[in-house]
């Protein structure tokens, strides 16, 4: 089988990337960071910080592929100094693989990369990188790009747009709408009118497999190539919950772009890629797959009180014996 490794596997689009792999015979090592037990896949629990360790597992795996996930993306990453870690630590792992024996990575950059365009966006289309993240992605793309040119082996740089899906942190909008709603909270939306372009993760994961099992090189944009206000995000779950009355969407001056839409042609033409997914299916199962999972956690509490409150007679009732016995 193919060997890969697959860094930042407990993310995002990471949760959803190993049975597209396994579907095409990629024997998966993931990396990630938390303590999780798994027979899907081969975990090893890892900070890609830690370049000994990353060392270490590279020389053991021999991977001839990578897929490098692996990012903070917290709630101040646009500035946090450690985009400026994760790009070092990147560029070793990419020594490593080199040095056993590597053939294809694929690499996650970022829209933020681009300069803002009132039409869809195309990979060759002008750069204009102004945070902390978007310029360390984009110097991770032009040293990686260098070195794997250099060193023969096949790179790709996915820009990814804007992603939603389970499991995310909770200060991103999708969660923040979502966990609002459900605790009859207001939800305020202050610059409903931005217009983005969003991708399911899963969708995400999908598609840079088809990147990496494919001769095509260079960067691609991984998109939906259709834009959506961030007004009517928001109103399409509120809708789907019921609770369209708790939005207050304000249209507020900003300096992100107003229009960030990305051109899918290149993941359409050059790779076949159609398997898109309706937001608003993906949203439907979504909830409903949440209400079931709080639905079983109230007959387990149910059933958890009976079971206490059963065991709290039996003991009570021998303690009672005791007590008359002695007496």
């Amino acid at each position: 089988m193919k060997k890969i490794v697959v860094t930042g596997i407990n993310g995002l689009i990471g949760q959803y990337i190993v049975e597209p792999l396994k579907e095409l015979e990629f024997e998966v090592y993931g990396i990630g960071r938390r303590d999780i037990t798994t027979n899907d896949f081969n975990y090893i629990k890892c900070d890609i910080n830690n370049s000994l360790q990353i060392e270490n597992i590279f020389n053991k795996i021999k991977p001839e592929y990578l897929i490098n996930l692996a990012w903070d993306l917290g709630i101040e990453h646009y500035v946090s100094n450690s985009n400026f870690e994760l790009l070092t630590s990147s560029l070793n792992m990419l020594k490593y693989f080199k040095e056993n024996g590597g053939k294809k990575s694929v690499f996650i950059g970022t829209c933020l990369e681009y300069k803002s365009k009132n039409i869809p966006i195309k990979e060759y289309d002008e750069l204009n990188p102004t945070t902390v993240y978007s310029k360390c992605k984009n110097y991770l793309r032009e040293i990686s790009e260098l070195y794997c040119n250099k060193n023969n082996i096949d790179f790709c740089w996915c820009r990814v747009f804007y992603v939603y899906g389970e499991n995310e942190n909770k200060y991103r909008l999708f969660p923040y709408i979502i966990n609002n709603l459900k605790e009859n909270k207001k939800v305020i939306i202050n610059h409903s009118q931005l217009e983005k372009d969003y991708i399911y993760a899963g969708d995400a994961a999908k598609a840079l497999v088809k990147v990496l099992n494919s001769q095509v090189k260079g960067i691609i944009n991984v998109c939906s190539g259709k834009g959506i206000k961030l007004g009517d995000f928001a109103t399409i779950i509120a809708k789907k919950m019921n609770k369209e009355h708790l939005l207050e969407l304000h249209e507020l001056e900003t300096n992100e772009p107003n229009i960030m839409i990305g051109d899918n042609t290149k993941l359409i033409n050059k790779l076949n890629f159609r398997d898109y997914s309706n937001m608003e299916d993906i949203i439907y199962k979504f909830l409903a797959e949440q209400s079931r999972a709080e639905q079983s956690r109230a007959v387990n509490y149910k059933i958890y009180i009976i079971l206490l409150y059963k065991k709290l007679n039996v003991n009570t009732f021998l303690y009672l014996s005791k007590y008359r016995s002695v007496a």
